[in-house]
């Protein structure tokens, strides 16, 4: 059997799942072209889950998958009839839509909102989470229980996300889960930062790093981002975790590992602040990564002993094999 494509001139209002028998319920991806929705899609056909994965304006990565497990489905979370369609018999939902930071306000807090009031007993929703609701940290490395003190217009978004999904929780009666990472970077992860390193490092062209090059981050590659949300979702845990990757790195480690691994010469520099704030004025999505720049000015470390030591059989992949596929995935894109 093949995959099941619904384009969204020809959706009908509900639709037979392939294969759907007890024991194997559906997982719902929302957002599944994205880098992270589309690892999670991965990791959960692997697993041989049935999963429907959504798209909005391009199927394009998720072309990429086959088989008769996957069904997948275009969806406008505005859509109230495609999106009752697409989460009816979905016991577990993976919130991963994502938008341009420019469309963040008119476009995720409602589409929470829509999700969350047709989820109800026996349901689980998995709503990956970012550390912008965290602002500055105060303390290093920052555990669950850190101050959610956000000064940014998008840090104070995710928290009121995050405080409208606990309300609706115990309100409807579903389980929620919110892994927490840093930055992540993997194939398919095409953002303006983690995105434009790897492509740049292998067309052996300077790379750019935001503000400071030599300050300690966590980063976490996308699969295994997609896997502990998956292990946090077929447990019987609930709440936030915080999952930080495999081991603290400095931006300029970071990209001449990267540029080591591509067999080009070690060439980065910084996009100081003001730039940044210059592009701006001319750039709507320069001009709300502006405000997020002191996760680059600031080390930004989590502590994930809470999720290790519960999860013993996750292993995180190490830098060099993790680059060394993401690498392998964007040459691809360029043949």
């Amino acid at each position: 059997m093949k995959t099941i494509i619904l384009k969204p001139e020809a959706v009908p209002a509900s639709y037979p799942i392939p294969g759907e028998r007890p024991g194997n319920a559906r997982s719902l991806v929302i957002g599944g072209n994205g880098g992270l929705g589309y690892s999670i899609t991965q990791e959960l056909l692997s697993r041989g889950k049935l999963v429907t994965s959504t798209y909005h304006r391009s199927s394009q990565a998720l072309d990429a998958l086959r088989g008769p497990l996957l069904t997948i489905s275009s969806l406008d979370v505005q859509n109230e009839e495609r999106l009752a369609a697409v989460l009816d018999g979905a016991a577990t939902v993976y919130f991963c839509l994502n938008v341009p930071y420019s469309e963040w306000h008119s476009v995720m807090f409602q589409a929470l909102e829509r999700v969350t009031g047709r989820l109800g007993p026996g349901k689980t929703l998995v709503f990956p989470g970012n550390v912008y609701g965290y602002g500055k940290l105060q303390y290093l490395p920052a555990d669950e229980r850190h101050p959610k003190a956000a000064q940014t217009r998008k840090g104070r978004l995710r928290n009121r996300m995050e405080e409208h999904l606990v309300n609706q929780a115990a309100s409807r009666g579903f389980r929620y889960i919110i892994p927490r990472y840093p930055d992540y970077y993997g194939p398919n992860v095409t953002n303006r930062v983690f995105g434009a390193i790897f492509k740049r490092a292998l067309q052996a062209r300077t790379v750019m790093w935001p503000v400071k090059l030599d300050v300690p981050h966590d980063l976490v590659y996308v699969g295994d981002a997609a896997k502990a949300a998956v292990l946090l979702a077929e447990s019987r845990e609930n709440g936030e975790w915080h999952v930080s990757g495999s081991g603290t790195i400095e931006g300029r480690q970071f990209i001449h590992s990267i540029q080591d691994a591509a067999g080009t010469p070690r060439k980065c520099r910084v996009v100081p602040g003001w730039a940044v704030k210059l592009a701006g004025m001319f750039d709507k999505e320069a001009r709300e990564f502006y405000e997020l720049l002191y996760g680059y000015k600031y080390p930004l470390l989590l502590c994930d002993s809470k999720f290790m030591s519960r999860f013993h059989e996750y292993s995180p992949t190490p830098y060099k094999k993790a680059i060394k596929e993401t690498l392998h995935w964007f040459r691809e894109q360029e043949e």
